[in-house]
């Protein structure tokens, strides 16, 4: 029977079936790396507003909000009464028909009116749903934070605004055309006012607002200056020198961010900087963050994690100082004098206002202006973002004017993500992945660098125990070794590579980590000493004389190496404890803290270095003996034909023809440890923090992916960012491997002789 296929036929077949699965492979590659791609490339984008929506004329208005849903468009009249936009019955917030001559409106929707009355009222505009059947209706009512507060009837107030913490508690300042100042607190506990010294401001004073924690206190004078207070005693807060041009000024939420707007346009971030005073009780100067402190004196500092620094120093006291408020960021200016600054209430964002009718959004934290353009030809005299952040109204001349803001990613800029960023409550700026908090108030942190740091430093110490025991095991292997220990050692080493790392990952998380820590001062030793016994012990071996070491055989030099690493092991284990307790006072973890200032954490890079190396010494010993074995045995044999012992024909000649495979084999290595994720993520401890020392632990980039891909919502911040994490370790991958082959290909090239 003659065949379908004729022998030519069925090479050209299995070339293009081949051909087919490899371009299928690299499409597919392609399609995943374009995929990661586009789900993080959103992140870079800015924001987008739908068309202005004009509700009026509102002549009489002086605030106004939406509900959650932005369905219904509220306002607060210089009547007393709140009108919807769908035209519901409206209800009043003061009593008596008294007359509206001020009203703010800060985070989370408290409203704050002043009366003709001089009689302050303080609530929000609560929204309920009803169902009837599947029809929803959604209604709305006032909610008062306080009793209303009575200003005393001598002045004439002209000015009020206020703000409230989670528990009720309440500050309200009113102010009048003179520039005085009446602050008080209601006290939710026992539902009183208590008022605060008075304070007055020269000049006379524009505007106010009071943080959300009730801490602080910025006050904008006629002229245009800037005043900080402490609300605690109404004492003044420290703050640099800032040009007398302030407009407004308000407080975002957590309440140790202040952005302020001046009559150029200009947009300011400004940022409570802690300060600690450190006393130095010792004999010795004391050097710290780049100022001596001498022994009896004292110094206020900015406190940038000062306390872990120097908690193992009993000679320091730390104690805190008055903050400091500093302008660390100027954002993109506005076209005209900014008029009005409206926080957003979930995030750092907000709303500035220009003279010009302009409408800027932005995010303090990025430094981004988002989205600038021009809503109307009137000042705006009011502005407020909704709940969500979706959406934004200001008042304009007698119009009030209503648009949605679609703005994903705020947070996310190039800096942020790979630069040291001055967050809230920071001394400087730092390096922080820190994606989740506990209050409302929590900023997300998404720096890259300490999970780029952590990979980079993970597999570092894997690469320090692995690369010298693979290389040199291959080596030996390959060279030196007699053909029994050959068939012994390989098999013994590439069966490493079957163990799964989750098992690796936890045998060193349960039982390698404790193990450690309980003799960490032994582990250390051994170290130390077990490279050292190998030196001796093959220098002993080369003292023995010529004939014992001849009639000994091939491969017994081993067993005097053995023999050496087990008396180390020995050694260590009867005199480490008693050298400890010598040395140290039994405590070696304590002395490390106590004098150098090291904490020990349990899930530490020594642990990942032993656990991730456990991994990679299969990869980089496999490839690497087979390349020392690929070398000609001719070359060998015309090494050995020359004069030259063993040693020094692997060494001169069959390591430099094998390097190519070698350097492929530890840069394969390299790839292996930066993509392992188990056993990172079991013995790493997940500690994103920016500290080359071994004794704690970092978080990689996979660990990061696999602990917070679970948690982090579909299309959000955090499930882009970690896309984008994903498209990074591909990057390097991708450089590591075009790296391997660019030297490889040089080496083959340079000793393309042998």
């Amino acid at each position: 029977m003659k065949p379908l296929l004729t022998e030519p036929q069925k090479d050209r077949v299995a070339s293009l079936v081949i051909r087919a699965g490899g371009i299928m492979v690299i499409l597919v590659v392609i399609a995943i790396v374009v995929n990661i791609g586009l789900e993080a490339l959103p992140l870079f984008g800015g924001a987008s507003a739908g068309e202005v929506r004009s509700i009026g004329p509102k002549a009489g208005a002086l605030a106004a909000g939406t509900d959650p849903r932005r369905e219904l468009v509220w306002t607060l009249e210089d009547d007393g009464l709140v009108r919807l936009d769908r035209g519901d019955e409206p209800f009043s917030i003061v009593e008596d028909g008294a007359t509206i001559v001020a009203a703010d409106h800060e985070i989370h929707g408290l409203i704050s009116a002043l009366t003709d009355s001089a009689s302050v009222v303080i609530g929000t505009v609560k929204f309920r749903d009803l169902w009837t059947g599947d029809e929803r209706t959604t209604s709305a009512r006032w909610r008062s934070s306080a009793d209303s507060l009575t200003l005393p009837t001598e002045a004439d107030w002209v000015g009020v605004t206020a703000n409230a913490d989670s528990d009720g508690a309440v500050v309200a300042v009113a102010w009048s055309d003179t520039g005085q100042l009446a602050v008080a607190s209601w006290d939710a506990d026992d539902e009183e006012w208590e008022s605060h010294p008075e304070l007055s401001i020269a000049g006379g004073v524009s505007s106010a607002a009071v943080s959300d924690d009730l801490a602080s206190l910025a006050v904008v004078d006629d002229r245009g200056g800037l005043h900080l207070f402490e609300l605690s005693g109404l004492d003044p807060t420290e703050i640099e020198a800032r040009p007398d041009h302030t407009t407004t000024a308000r407080f975002l939420i957590g309440g140790g961010t202040l952005v302020v707007g001046g009559r150029d346009g200009t947009v300011a971030v400004m940022l409570q900087v802690p300060r600690v005073t450190i006393e130095n009780r010792g004999t010795t100067p004391l050097r710290v963050a780049g100022t001596t402190i001498e022994p009896g004196a004292s110094a206020e500092l900015p406190d940038n994690q000062l306390g872990q620094i120097l908690a193992s120093r009993p000679e320091i006291e730390l104690t805190p100082a008055a903050p400091v408020w500093r302008t660390i960021r100027q954002m993109p200016p506005m076209p005209s004098a900014a008029t009005w600054i409206a926080p957003a209430h979930r995030r750092r964002g907000l709303v500035v206002g220009g003279e010009d009718g302009s409408v800027g959004l932005y995010y303090s934290t990025s430094g981004r202006r988002l989205l600038l353009d021009n809503w109307s030809g009137d000042p705006i005299s009011f502005a407020a973002l909704s709940p969500k952040g979706d959406g934004a109204v200001v008042l304009a001349g007698d119009r009030l004017l209503d648009r949605f803001i679609d703005n994903p990613h705020p947070e996310i800029s190039f800096r942020t993500l790979f630069l040291p960023v001055w967050y809230e409550g920071y001394a400087a700026p730092k390096w922080v992945w820190q994606t989740t908090g506990g209050t409302d108030a929590f900023e997300p942190k998404m720096s890259l660098w300490p999970l780029i740091f952590g990979t980079l430093k993970a597999t570092l110490y894997a690469l320090l125990f692995s690369v010298p025991i693979a290389l040199m095991a291959a080596v030996y292997v390959s060279q030196l070794a007699p053909t029994w220990l050959q068939s012994i050692v390989k098999p013994t080493i590439e069966l490493m590579a079957a163990v799964p790392s989750v098992v690796v990952g936890f045998i060193a998380a349960l039982w390698l980590a404790p193990r450690l820590e309980a003799a960490l001062f032994a582990a250390l030793v051994t170290l130390i000493c077990l490279p050292l016994s190998v030196f001796v012990a093959l220098l002993a071996w080369r003292v023995l004389p010529v004939t014992f070491r001849r009639s000994a055989g091939a491969g017994s030099e081993l067993l005097t190496l053995l023999v050496g690493l087990f008396s180390v092991v020995i050694l260590v284990a009867v005199f480490a404890d008693p050298i400890e307790s010598w040395l140290f006072g039994g405590d070696f973890q304590r002395y490390l803290f106590t004098e150098w200032g090291l904490r020990f954490d349990q899930r530490n890079s020594i642990v990942v270095g032993l656990a991730l190396g456990f991994a990679v010494i299969p990869v980089i010993f496999t490839i690497a003996e087979d390349a020392c074995s690929a070398v000609p045995g001719s070359l060998v044999s015309a090494s050995r034909a020359l004069g030259a012992t063993r040693w020094q024909t692997a060494v001169k000649l069959v390591v430099p023809a094998a390097s190519p495979g070698l350097f492929a084999g530890v840069m394969l290595g390299l790839g292996r440890a930066v993509g392992e994720t188990m056993i990172v993520l079991m013995a790493a401890g997940n500690t994103p923090i920016l500290d080359l020392s071994p004794f704690n632990g970092m978080r990689t980039m996979s660990a990061a992916i696999a602990v917070e891909i679970p948690e982090a919502p579909v299309g959000g911040t955090l499930f882009r960012v970690l896309f984008l994490t994903g498209a990074l370790l591909f990057i390097f991958t991708l450089v590591v491997t075009t790296a391997a082959d660019v030297v490889g290909g040089y080496l083959r090239k340079k000793y393309a002789r042998f």
